[in-house]
């Protein structure tokens, strides 16, 4: 794909077009956009261990399996003995552990220094390697954030998309190998100044060519950065693997009251998800927002949210 499409605005796909009546910026990754896959698509619940009630990560996660949770999300482990307690955890209580957050080998992986790279190389297939430990299938991964030294945030767009494919050509393969996948998570600006949409995050995946490489969309990010959120989940076809859960109107549980943000809903995002057959989770990354009772409010937003699942 020749650098200059990836500015062009494009229709995703006709029969997405005529379900939306949108057009949606970037470029989709075209091959990677399915047909209409809604049969086989499932509404699976996911979230992160400091949103649910509980004492305690046991209490918590025995919580989240009895109000119709499947997975749980958590930060970077740090080390195997960890990973292998919080896999306890979770298979006690009939959790799958769905990701993990890629940690500190980002920076090092966009360093011009080579030896500096290859530290963030084998930081990654360590990350990759307490994934497989704990059967998880997905690494969250932010290549460029607003905090990434000067010597990063001053390169032109071409550059970091040059960089970003060739760190996908390495971490996919080892990825693929352990049986877990390195996802792109698209940020708002404010947060990122690149790869703000998943059409764009799949492309980069799609430019690398190899196993192991998947797409997250935010639903708190997309909000912000997408034309429409049915759209992007489309133009992100095969390559949407993970998916975070926010209001529009601020990393808070989504509701009725708040669910939309410049024309968007849930049920919108619904919809796309629907379109390409998703079968991952959909996880709660987010707060309550306000003085609610965790215990009322998560279940009240998950009938919410059925609902949404049922509209689309």
């Amino acid at each position: 794909m020749k650098r200059r499409d990836f500015f062009k605005s494009s229709v995703v796909a006709g029969s997405a077009l005529a379900a939306s009546s949108v057009i949606t910026t970037g470029v989709p990754a075209a091959e990677t956009v399915p047909g209409d896959q809604r049969a086989k698509a499932k509404l699976r619940f996911c979230c992160q261990p400091g949103l649910p009630p509980g004492n305690n990560d046991e209490a918590k996660f025995q919580w989240m399996k009895t109000n119709g949770f499947d997975a749980v999300e958590i930060g970077d482990p740090g080390n195997m003995e960890s990973a292998k307690n919080w896999k306890k955890k979770a298979d006690d209580a009939g959790l799958q552990i769905a990701s993990i957050y890629f940690g500190g080998a980002e920076g090092p992986l966009m360093s011009e220094d080579p030896a500096v790279r290859q530290k963030g190389l084998d930081e990654s297939k360590a990350k990759m390697e307490i994934a497989a430990a704990m059967d998880c299938p997905v690494l969250v991964y932010v290549p460029v954030r607003g905090s990434q030294p000067e010597s990063v945030r001053n390169l032109p767009e071409r550059v970091l998309w040059e960089r970003t494919v060739a760190v996908l050509k390495d971490l996919g393969p080892m990825a693929a190998a352990l049986k877990t996948n390195v996802i792109l998570e698209p940020l708002r600006r404010g947060e990122a100044w690149f790869m703000r949409q998943v059409s764009q995050a799949a492309c980069l995946a799609k430019e690398a060519g190899v196993p192991g490489l998947g797409v997250l969309g935010d639903t708190y990010h997309m909000y912000t950065e997408e034309a429409n959120s049915m759209a992007a989940f489309i133009a992100g076809g095969d390559f949407v693997q993970h998916v975070h859960l926010g209001s529009g109107q601020g990393r808070v549980l989504p509701t009725a009251e708040n669910h939309s943000a410049k024309g968007h809903t849930h049920t919108d995002a619904f919809r796309g998800l629907k379109y390409i057959g998703y079968t991952g989770v959909v996880s709660f990354e987010c707060g309550i927002g306000g003085s609610g009772d965790r215990a009322v409010e998560i279940p009240k937003c998950l009938d919410y949210l059925r609902k949404c699942w049922e509209e689309a």
